[in-house]
């Protein structure tokens, strides 16, 4: 990988700095705000509490998640965050030990949306092979010069933005795991934190010396790099982005399990991947680069949460 230094002179694997906040509302069991430098998320959660007829489950709580942007009405980016955060929490959250009340999480997000056109879809799975403007990936546009030496330089098209960013989907999944975490008043299996990665071009000279393989450009094709929570410049020019989930705990799959499962959380806990959402172009290496590159941050931002979650824990213990 590429040893040059960011725009903001951060290494390809380095995080922002970490903003973590607890009990910032008073009204809410649990709240709190989490934030990739700039780019935060605000959650409260209360519950369990008194569930409507209507929505009352006989063996399970329900688990009500509502966005609120920082602009504008909720629309379908706030719907997608919502389904996203669902599929993270809903499985991690034992439901089930709360029947006929409700759990309610509300997460505000703190960054602006970024400006992409509604009329495109953005898929990692899609499989379609229709060249119109509607289909994702998108045809091959890339382009290829000589410069003056004859070596081949690659322009390559940036992935089109969609209507939220990937480290503002990560800010609005770690916001809700502290409110969680701060509310103590549900058990859970794990302990889900997020971070997005994004795989950007090569300044021209680096994607010069990838194509002549001098080992000094990035990896994948050549002609990018992947970072660790990119800023909204990175992720606006990338070429791919990636979105991850760890959870952490003793009560998941992978861990020994039994009727009484209590999350445990330790420097040996077992880890289960509960988020994955990529858009662009990337091939399998960069896929699995990306995914080992957001285990290890996922554990660094754990370790951030476990110190802070103590000194709140102890200021507040009288």
């Amino acid at each position: 990988m590429s040893s040059s230094r960011r725009s903001d002179g951060r290494s390809d694997t380095s995080i922002r700095e970490l903003q973590i906040q607890l009990g910032r509302l008073d009204r809410a069991d649990g709240s709190a705000r989490f934030g990739f430098g700039a780019t935060a998320a605000l959650a409260s959660f209360s519950g369990p509490i008194e569930v409507r007829p209507r929505e009352e489950q006989p063996t399970r709580a329900t688990f009500e998640i509502t966005h609120r942007p920082l602009e504008g009405v909720a629309a379908t980016p706030s719907r997608a965050l919502i389904t996203t955060l669902e599929a993270v929490l809903a499985p991690l959250v034992r439901t089930d030990q709360y029947p006929r009340s409700l759990l309610q999480l509300v997460v505000q997000s703190l960054s602006p949306s970024p400006q992409a056109p509604l009329s495109t879809s953005y898929s990692a799975t899609s499989t379609s092979s229709s060249s119109t403007s509607h289909t994702w990936p998108p045809p091959d546009t890339s382009s290829e010069d000589e410069d003056d030496d004859g070596y081949i330089v690659q322009e390559t098209d940036s992935a089109p933005m969609g209507g939220t960013t990937f480290a503002s989907r990560a800010a609005a999944i770690n916001a809700s795991t502290l409110a969680l975490l701060d509310a103590g008043s549900i058990s859970m299996r794990g302990v889900p934190v997020a971070v997005s990665l994004a795989l950007v071009p090569l300044p021209p000279k680096q994607v010069i010396s990838a194509v002549n393989g001098d080992g000094s450009g990035g990896g994948g094709d050549g002609d990018g790099r992947i970072v660790v929570d990119p800023s909204l410049e990175e992720e606006s020019r990338s070429r791919a982005r990636f979105g991850f989930g760890w959870a952490f705990g003793e009560g998941l799959a992978g861990a020994r399990q039994d009727a009484s499962d209590e999350m445990d959380v330790d420097e040996q806990s077992s880890e289960e991947l509960v988020w994955s959402e990529a858009e662009g172009k990337f091939n399998k290496s960069e896929y699995e680069q990306a995914l080992a590159l957001s285990k290890a941050a996922s554990r660094h931002i754990l370790g951030e949460i476990r110190q802070t979650l103590t000194e709140h824990f102890a200021s507040t213990t009288i």
